[in-house]
Formats: structure tokens, sequence, C-alpha cells
């Protein structure tokens, strides 16, 4: 009776090992499960004895262990069938071990459903009262973050009392039980492949025993131990039938990715008369399951079929073994190749996760201080002139009004931006290229801003070389034309200057693109801040020249717009000495 494999993990693991082994093809895997105890003394000097006298029942064993296993202790191994199967953190069954650290590295505690079933024991071995827990996990922690492996259970009432317990919020990631079945798949696969070299072995002992006559032949099939293989394999055999049996020739049979296949070898004599006296067939079987057959014609003794025949059996069991070997093997690097592709996706969706997180916090710290400041003086100043109308003269309530006029204005210019960009986040941005006079765009956008220019005394000069029509999305053109115009009037002082330019540029293919420049004579930016351009989770609104206010969404925008059409943005600038921002597009594009 062919024995099993013990597979042995603690409490906290086994809810999500035992369901993966329950739901797959695992018919010789038992799971049995050693206490938790993470002091690092549990496994090696209490448990191991223990899981060690098993030995007798399985042919081998298999501990799943992290930080409890320590090779710098006494290890303790009753049985040389006992292997321990080391995870560099427990939570590496369940998930990529960089997206695990990329989690802790922002501050969540990180609990799985296996981990939550024993909340309890948990609490009751951390020893905090319900205040000195929040005052401990919230020094150090941000949130908790759920790693739902989507056993069956309900798991939502502990996660409520963990949160509550250390005063944490908490979210949940679906992470499934993939990755774990691909760390179980790679145990049993790898049990299995050598439990079956080990019977190969001492089948081939057996075998060599009972066949003197090819002594020498069958000591070289021991080397099909060590083929991982399958094609391999067939062409040892096909030379190995061809010395024994000298056939004319040889075909072999098998199936693969689910349909026939045939390969045909030809012997080293030829004869022209194929019958059944001087061919047979050897059909190759592992575990009562068909691999293949070899199809054996026109053999030169055929007074010896029946002695060949018998040898036939041992070929079949040789390599049926070889072969179910090779397939395991193969079935253990797609699985290893699963593994990395699972990483790759969870990496994805990290990655995804964190942009979100980023976004969200951006819009939020938008709402709560770029517009709430703003629109609370708005109010102040009108509640002021509503209360207060008969004490002020007419010259301050004119400049309240004034005042009232550029927090409006700013407002709606805030309102804006943030509008825009809120669409083109969840993907409700329309884009309509069609051909127009870049030229007249950017004049419309110069009168439209020159009464913010004046107010400054800022002169604005635009030059062009010649007129040029453009095809490109004319709004979102005018969005970035509108927002770097802007920009350089308030970081410009009082009586600059600011040079807009839009020329043809020629490359070498003899290709066009339009290269368009806003220069300005402000106050410029130093190597930090210009690292943090265009990128929204660095990107902070500056107060202008004359302290007006913005959202810091202006430059994010201009670059998606940009990219948008294929083109590239960029900033030249020194602080002091102003800077410049140029943006490209490629001319006539076709979208």
């Amino acid at each position: 009776m062919k024995k099993k494999l013990l597979l042995s993990a603690c409490t906290y693991l086994v809810p999500e090992i035992s369901t993966v082994i329950k739901n797959g093809d695992y018919p010789d895997v038992q799971l049995v499960s050693y206490p938790a105890n993470c002091s690092l003394k549990a496994l090696n000097q209490i448990e191991i004895p223990k899981i060690s006298s098993k030995s007798a029942t399985y042919s081998d064993i298999v501990v799943v262990g992290s930080y409890c296993y320590s090779k710098d202790k006494n290890e303790i191994f009753d049985s040389a069938n006992l292997k321990v199967y080391q995870l560099q953190q427990c939570f590496d069954l369940i998930i990529n071990l960089d997206t695990f650290y990329h989690f802790i590295n922002q501050g969540n505690y990180i609990v799985s459903n296996g981990w939550l079933k024993n909340l309890n024991k948990h609490i009751q071995s951390w020893g905090f009262t319900p205040e000195s827990a929040r005052s401990f996990f919230q020094e150090s922690l941000k949130s908790i973050l759920l790693l739902d492996t989507k056993i069956p259970g309900d798991y939502m009432p502990n996660l409520l009392k963990l949160s509550d317990y250390m005063g944490l919020p908490f979210s949940v990631l679906p992470v499934g039980l993939s990755h774990c079945k691909q760390h179980i798949d790679e145990i049993v696969l790898k049990w299995r492949i050598e439990y079956e070299k080990k019977e190969m072995s001492n089948k081939l002992s057996a075998i060599s025993k009972q066949s003197a006559d090819h002594q020498i032949i069958f000591n070289q099939l021991e080397t099909l131990v060590l083929l991982t293989n399958e094609a391999e394999i067939i062409q040892i055999a096909f030379q190995l039938i061809n010395i024994l049996f000298a056939p004319s020739k040889i075909s072999y049979n098998f199936q693969k990715n689910g349909k026939n296949e045939n390969i045909e070898f030809i012997g080293f004599f030829i004869n022209n008369v194929l019958n059944s006296e001087n061919s047979f067939s050897i059909e190759i079987m592992n575990s009562g399951e068909l691999l293949g057959i070899f199809e054996i014609q026109g053999i030169q003794f055929p007074q010896f079929k029946r002695k060949y025949e018998e040898m036939a059996i041992v070929i079949s069991q040789i390599f049926g073994m070889a072969i179910a070997n090779a397939r395991k093997y193969s079935e253990l690097e797609k699985s290893k190749a699963i593994i990395s592709e699972s990483e790759k996706e969870l990496r994805i969706i990290s990655d995804k996760l964190s942009e979100l997180n980023i976004t969200k916090d951006k819009f939020f710290s938008i709402i709560a201080h770029d517009l709430k400041g703003p629109i609370g003086n708005l109010s102040l100043i009108i509640r002021m002139l509503h209360e207060e109308y008969d004490d002020f003269t007419e010259q301050e309530r004119i400049k309240f009004l004034n005042n009232l006029k550029d927090s409006s204005d700013n407002i709606f210019k805030l309102l804006e931006n943030l509008l825009v960009w809120s669409r083109s986040q969840s993907g409700n941005m329309t884009f309509e290229p069609r051909m127009f006079d870049l030229n007249k765009l950017i004049k419309s956008v110069v009168k439209l801003l020159r009464l913010s220019a004046d107010n400054k005394g800022i002169s604005i000069i635009y030059y062009s070389e010649i007129d040029f029509e453009i095809f490109a999305d004319p709004n979102l053109i005018k969005t970035v034309v509108r927002n770097l115009l802007s920009n350089a009037i308030k970081f410009t002082l009082q009586g600059g200057r600011i040079e807009i330019n839009a020329e043809l540029k020629y490359s070498d293919d003899n290709t066009t693109s339009v290269l368009v420049s806003v220069n300005d004579s402000g106050l410029g930016m130093d190597a930090q801040k210009l690292e943090q351009l265009f990128k929204i989770e660095h990107n902070v609104s500056t107060p202008g020249t004359n302290r007006e206010i913005g959202t810091g969404l202006g430059l994010i925008l201009c670059k998606e717009f940009v990219n948008m059409h294929g083109g590239e943005i960029w900033v030249e600038s020194h602080l002091g000495a102003g800077s410049t921002f140029f943006f490209t597009l490629p001319n006539k594009l076709q979208f």
C-alpha cells in the first residue's frame, strides 16, 4: 500500500492549508496541526519529537514553519524522513513577500482569516487592557489590513472586534488561496517526485537481480531517475528497444495536450515483411495509467518473441516511472511559473492601490485646505459687510468688493481645475481631436488672462513664426496653455515679463512637431522643486507672488493632456531666474 505524506502546520496556518487540500487533488496528503507558539521554542524543542514519532505510518513528513523553526537551536530529528518547509514569514504562505512588506511599510497590521479565527488567543497572549492596547498599537500603526483568503466562515465580527481593540481602521484585500495553493503544490509535487525516484531506484535494483542477461543495460537505466525531460526519456527508450530487439521499425503513440501524437524510429535492420509473428507492443504504464504504447515491428529473431515480451513488462515499469516523474517535474515547473505570475499580478494590484490612495489623499487635501481657506475668507468678508456695512467708508467697501471678486475668481479657477481633474481620473474625459488654428487658440487664452496680468503690471508677448493648424483636441490644449500661462502670471513679480512662443520643429525622418514654450521672469525653482513637478504624490499648492492660491493640479492636468496627444512636457528653471515650460505635439497625428 502506497504511503502518504504527513503535512504539519501551526494552528494559525491550518485553516487556509486545510481548505486548499480539501478542494484539491491531494489523496496522498494528511494534514495535522501543532500548537502555534511564536516564542521560537515550541517547534524544535517540543513538537518535532511528537511529529517525528509518526514516521512509521507515513513515508515522509513535511513541517511548515517560519520564525518558530530556528536552525540556531538544537534540532531533534527522530526520523530521517522529516523535512522542514521553512517560510521567511508566515504570511509568505498567502501573499508575495514584497507585497507583504510593502503594506507593512505603509503602517498596516497584517492579519488573515486563519489568524482571526484565533483572535481571542492573540488578545490573551498580548495581555493589554483596551486602553493600553490602543495606545500601544496607534503609536506605530495606521490601520489593519485583512488578507481575505475567502475560506469558509464569517470573519467580520472578529475583524470589527480587533479594530475596536486596537483603535485602528481596517481594510480588506481579497487575495484568495491561489498563492497558498502554489506553495502546497510545490511541497506535494516535490515529495511525489522524490517518492517516485525512491520507488524507481528500488524497482531497478529488483529488476537488475531478476535480469542477469541484461545487467549492464539495466544499470544504465538508473540514469533515468535523474532525467526530467520526457522527450529525452523517449529517445533513450527508442535506443534501448533497438539494441534489445533489433526491429525494423518502432513507433510510439501517446497523448499530449489532449491530442494523439506519434513518433517513428527506423531500426538497424530492414525487414520488408511485417506481421504479427515478428511484432509486439509495450504499454507504458504507471499507477494503472496508460502513458503511451511502443509498437515494435519486424524483429530479426522472432523465435525469442516470448522472452522479449517478458522483458517488455520490465521496460514498461521502468519507462512508466521515468515518464511519470518527468511529467510531475513539468507540473512543478509550471507551478513555479504560476507563482511568479501571481506575484507580478499582486505587485500590480499593490501599485494600483497605492496610486488610488495617493489620489484619494490628494483630493481630500484639496477639499480640506485649498478650498476651505478661500471659501472661509469669502464667507468672512460677506459677514462683515452684512453686519457692519454702515461702519465702513465707501473706499473700504470698494476694497472689500474687489477682494470678493478676486476670491470668487480664484475659487472658480480652483473648482474648474478640480472638476477637470476629477473627470480625467474617473475616465469620463472626452478626447476629440480635430484640425484647428493654434495661434488663434493661444491668442484667445492670452486675451482671457490679460486682466490678471495687467493687475500685476506684467507684459505678455506672444511670438509665432507662421500661422499653422494642428490636429489635436482644442479643449485639452487650451487647458494646458491656460494653466501654464496662469502659473507664469502667478509666480511673476510686479512689472515682470512673460513670453510665449510656438514653432514647427523638423526631425531627421521628415516628420514635424509643434513646440510651445511659456517663459516668465518670476521666482524660479530649485532642483528639489523641479523633481517634484508633475507628480501628484509630491505636488502641493504654492502661493504666488501676491499670495494667489491654487490646487496643485494644474501641471498634473497639463502632463496628462499632453501625453494623451503623444507629446512631452518639461521645464527649465533656476531659483531667482524665472522658468520656461515647454510642451510638444506631434503634427497631424491620426488618432
